[in-house]
């Protein structure tokens, strides 16, 4: 029997898991939402997806636009959305029975803790970040990179190795199995490298409407000294809870399979970073996704376990005051992820792992 999955998001990661699922045999649906046809129309216009860099070919991927057919065609349901649009997609899913379904959000951010609150799923599963480095225009794709291994959890304990087998099954890409989704939201390095980029790149960016290579030319040695100042909060989260959180040049070297000594090195030498281009403007999901749905997320777990977290802090106001958004009110704080009444103590004791692990 050919395998089945149904893809909620039709932007650049969801066409690329798409391309890449469908090549190695698997039949996919995906799903855009009504609103935000962008991609999906091109690919529906043409009639096919071509997809060029480390995925390469055409391919017809079925698109739906109604929900009831996600979840008609499979029981499992991999979520592609930027986590900024995940409460709208929750809003479709809560009108479905989903006990017999297993959802992924890739990357999850700690959607399953909000998700689990509002509606009963067999299975709650989340990434630390999509496989892919990729863009899209019009129709056509086009995947820099695709990580060697990301990392994965579940909120439910004690799954069968069957389960994970078959959830390893549905990807080209090694999973590495994480002890809870706090460890995997601490393993997304999005919150390290982007908010950083841009904000100390943000005259350059509005000057030259982008004209330039974001890694390449703005990640320089002041640039990565305050990006090594927010992951030491990040790991000293992660060593509260016994987890031994790789630096960010080391995971992004596992991912990749690469060597860089440092950030600026990656920046010069990774060449799935080395070519990006930055964004036309400051108005982004660099800013709109990692501020609030991670960094809010780390200040918030570090205030709690009291850890100095004013590398952290000094990141998201500095942005506030760019946007003129109070990401701390509006971002995946302590009480829209229900942990905001439970105690330290509680807080460590449902997420540590023992230290000999």
């Amino acid at each position: 029997m050919v395998p089945k999955v149904s893809i909620v998001g039709a932007g650049p990661a969801g066409f690329a898991l798409a391309a890449d699922l469908e090549s190695h045999g698997t039949s996919v649906l995906v799903y855009s939402h009504p609103a935000h046809l962008q991609h999906a129309s091109h690919v529906v216009d043409k009639g096919y997806l071509r997809a060029c860099g480390v995925i390469e070919g055409s391919t017809n991927p079925r698109v739906t636009f109604e929900m009831s057919e996600v979840i008609n065609f499979s029981k499992i349901i991999i979520l592609t959305v930027p986590s900024t649009g995940q409460e709208t997609v929750l809003r479709e899913l809560k009108k479905f029975p989903l006990r017999q379904h297993t959802i992924i959000a890739i990357p999850g951010n700690l959607f399953s803790l909000i998700i689990d609150a509002e509606m009963k799923i067999e299975h709650l599963l989340e990434t630390n970040m999509s496989p892919y480095c990729c863009r899209m225009s019009e129709g056509d794709l086009d995947v820099f990179g695709r990580k060697n291994l990301f990392s994965i959890a579940a909120l439910q304990k004690d799954l069968s190795p069957a389960f994970t087998a078959e959830i390893q099954s549905i990807f080209p890409t090694n999973l590495k199995w994480c002890s809870n989704v706090i460890e995997v939201c601490l393993s997304n390095l999005n919150g390290v490298f982007h908010p950083l980029m841009i904000l100390m790149n943000a005259g350059r960016i509005e000057s030259t409407a982008g004209e330039f290579l974001i890694y390449r030319d703005g990640l320089t040695p002041s640039v990565a000294n305050a990006m090594l100042a927010v992951d030491r909060v990040r790991i000293q989260i992660g060593e509260a809870f016994g987890f031994r959180l790789d630096s960010v040049t080391e995971v992004s070297n596992e991912c990749y399979g690469q060597h860089c000594t440092d950030l600026v090195d990656l920046a010069q030498n990774s060449q799935p970073h080395n070519t990006l281009r930055a964004p036309p403007d400051i108005d982004n999901r660099n800013f709109s996704e990692d501020v609030p749905d991670l960094l809010v997320c780390w200040h918030g777990l570090a205030e709690k376990l009291r850890i100095d977290a004013s590398p952290i802090k000094a990141v998201i106001i500095l942005v506030e005051m760019a946007t003129g958004i109070d990401y701390m009110e509006t971002g995946r704080n302590l009480r829209k992820l229900h942990l905001e009444d439970i105690s330290r103590t509680e807080l460590i004791k449902r997420y540590s792992v023992p230290r000999s692990q």
